[in-house]
Parts: C-alpha cells; sequence; structure tokens
C-alpha cells in the first residue's frame, strides 16, 4: 500500500514538473521573440508579445517594454487600424513606466502624423526628462522641430533642428526641415544653403530640388526655378507639384507654350486637378484662345468673366466714341441688348461658343462701333 501511494505521489510530481518545465520556458521564450522580432515576421512577433503580455509572468518596466514592442510591431502590419492599436500599446507602456523615452518619442511622431502638435511636444519633453542617447535626441529634437514648425513657431523649429545637426551633420530631415523653416522666417540664403547640403548628401532625391526651387521663386530667380523643378522631375515624373511650379515660371517669363505642356502634365496625372485646369485656362486668355480658356475655367465661372468683360468692352468703346445725345441713347441701347442677351444665352449651351467667337474677333467690334458712329 505504501509502495502504490508513493508511486501515485511521484507520478504527480513528475507531471508537475512537467507542466512547468513546459510552461515557464514557454512564457521565456514569447518574451525573447517579441523582443528580438523583425519586420519580416511581424505577425508572429505581435502573437508572441500578446502571449507574454497575458502570461501575467511580467509587470513594470519589462511588461513597458512588452507593449512598447508590440507597439512598433503593429507599424510592420497592413492593418488599417494599426496606427491606432500602436498608440494604444505606446500609452500602455508609458503609463507602467513613465519613463518609457522610446515609446513616448514614437508617440509624439504619432500625434504629429495626426497633427495633434501640442501633445507631440509634451511627449518629447517628457523624453528629454527621462533621459536621452544621442539617436534619442536627435529623433526628439527631429519631432519637436516639426511640430513647432507646423504651428508657426519658427524660431524654436530652427533652433531644434539645429540642435539634431549638430548630433548629426547629415540628418536630412533636420537639415530639410530647417531649409524649410529659414524660407518661412525670409533668410533665403541660409534656406539655400540647406537645401543645398541635401542635394550634396542625396542628389537622387527629389524633394531638395522642389523645396530649393521654391525659395528661388520668392527670389525671383525663373531660370533657377524652372532648372529645380527640371530635375524634380527627371528624378521624380509624378511630381505633380514640380509641373507646377515649372509651368508658372514659364509662363511668368512669356514662354506660354511651355507653360500649357506642363499643365497638361498635372491633367494627364489628375484629370480634376482644378489648380492645373485654372493655370492652364489663364495661359490659354494670355494667348486669347478663348474656347480653351473657356473649357478649362468651367462655364460658369467663364461666363461670369466673359460677361464683365464683354460689358467693359462695350463701356469703353461707349465712351470712346464721344457720341452726344443721340449717341449715348445708341450706346445704352447697346449695352441694354448685351445685357438681354447674355441673360438668355445663359439658358443654352452655345452661350459661352458665342461670347468666345466674338471676343476672338475683336475687329467685328470696331466695325459696330464705326456703324455706330455713322
Amino acid at each position: 500500500m505504501r509502495s502504490g501511494i508513493s508511486a501515485h505521489v511521484w507520478l504527480a510530481a513528475l507531471v508537475f514538473a512537467a507542466a512547468t518545465a513546459v510552461s515557464r520556458p514557454a512564457a521565456a521564450d514569447d518574451r525573447q521573440e517579441c523582443l528580438n522580432g523583425s519586420k519580416e515576421t511581424a505577425a508572429a512577433t505581435i502573437a508572441a508579445c500578446t502571449r507574454a503580455i497575458e502570461s501575467g509572468d511580467y509587470d513594470d518596466s519589462d511588461l513597458s517594454n512588452l507593449y512598447h514592442q508590440r507597439g512598433y510591431a503593429w507599424s510592420w502590419t497592413n492593418l488599417a487600424d494599426c496606427v491606432d492599436r500602436a498608440l494604444k500599446d505606446y500609452t500602455e507602456a508609458i503609463r507602467l513606466e513613465p519613463k518609457a523615452v522610446g515609446s513616448l518619442l514614437n508617440r509624439s511622431h504619432i500625434y504629429n502624423r495626426r497633427h495633434d502638435y501640442d501633445r507631440a511636444i509634451a511627449d518629447v519633453n517628457r523624453a528629454f526628462e527621462g533621459g536621452l542617447s544621442d539617436y534619442g535626441k536627435r529623433v526628439g529634437y527631429d519631432e519637436r522641430g516639426y511640430a513647432y514648425q507646423v504651428k508657426g513657431d519658427i524660431d524654436r523649429a530652427i533652433a531644434d533642428y539645429t540642435d539634431s545637426i549638430q548630433l548629426n551633420a547629415n540628418n536630412y530631415f533636420a537639415l530639410t526641415g530647417r531649409g524649410s523653416a529659414y524660407h518661412a522666417k525670409g533668410d533665403l540664403d541660409r534656406a539655400i544653403a540647406d537645401h543645398d547640403q541635401v542635394i550634396a548628401l542625396y542628389p537622387k532625391y527629389a524633394l531638395p530640388y522642389y523645396n530649393r526651387c521654391l525659395v528661388y521663386r520668392e527670389k525671383g530667380d525663373l531660370d533657377r526655378v524652372i532648372a529645380d523643378c527640371s530635375q524634380a522631375i527627371a528624378l521624380y515624373p509624378q511630381y505633380r507639384d514640380a509641373y507646377y511650379y515649372r509651368g508658372y515660371a514659364y509662363q511668368a517669363k512669356g514662354d506660354v507654350d511651355r507653360a500649357i505642356a506642363d499643365y497638361d502634365q498635372m491633367i494627364a496625372l489628375d484629370p480634376n486637378d482644378s489648380d492645373a485646369r485654372s493655370s492652364r485656362a489663364n495661359a490659354y486668355l494670355s494667348k486669347s484662345d478663348f474656347r480653351r480658356y473657356i473649357a478649362d475655367f468651367g462655364q460658369g465661372q467663364a461666363l461670369s468673366w466673359l460677361i464683365i468683360i464683354v460689358t467693359l468692352v462695350v463701356v469703353w468703346l461707349y465712351c470712346r466714341t464721344g457720341i452726344q445725345a443721340r449717341g449715348r441713347q445708341s450706346g445704352r441701347t447697346m449695352i441694354e441688348m448685351c445685357e438681354q442677351e447674355l441673360v438668355e444665352m445663359r439658358h443654352r449651351n452655345v452661350a459661352l461658343e458665342k461670347i468666345a467667337a466674338a471676343l476672338e474677333n475683336a475687329q467685328s467690334i470696331a466695325e459696330t462701333t464705326s456703324m455706330i458712329r455713322q
């Protein structure tokens, strides 16, 4: 009997030991898999982090690290709510460990993306208070500088970007941000210098060429605007804004056909681009191509503007005639007739074609004036 009881107890002890041997290392393995995860194993990493978090074996800073790692792992996925999940995990990590500087910096980045700039700044400030490595300081300066810049606090933005650049002279994000901040402040030469440095570091990067073209536009250097926009387009043929400002520069130089060609490219990229159509309409108007102007500008707006133009032309012609009493009466009759005709023309699609044809043939207006004077 005693030997039977002993065998039973021994068997139970073996079962308990086996269960312990399986559960504890499994939890430890989950923690390691979570902390050592990679983008290639995102799903497995998140699963391991979740198991470790739910195991109940970790608390305080250890549990905070698990939440932080899972928060970061969400960024490796394409889930529609991955940012929401990351924000929730970073917030939990910070609750467990108020000096979780990595989670504070990552959460500040999310706040910046969501245009919640005050919270982004607050998180960076807390991260600095918690102590940061040089790399962490760079991230903090970049995030806070960006938030200050968007808020319009340009001097603080420049100060943060400068501190970041002092830690890494080749920090293209800080150089790009500071260049744009100098531009906003009106310090155009310093803006160009920063964009020059980014271009020297990354000559195949389209953005600094575009940013520099904006500064040259401010300086009135249209040739350099065209050169920088052309380089940006060569590097990124879908660069919509580069086409826009190159078109602007061409048009300002009087090269209307090239301007229209650039606006054409914008519309090819996006047929509903209202900026491109409006700019092309103005270019057509400068060429007296009223039909195409109307097509781009929109019938309603074009009709309103053309009514004003026709009325002003008629009034100008009337004033030029110098006709006295009977002539003035004839002039008033003509204006009334034009206004009545334009009211009626609003109700049929041929209205714009008639107005465009009339404007394209200015000579006919002169001939009509001559007939009135006779």
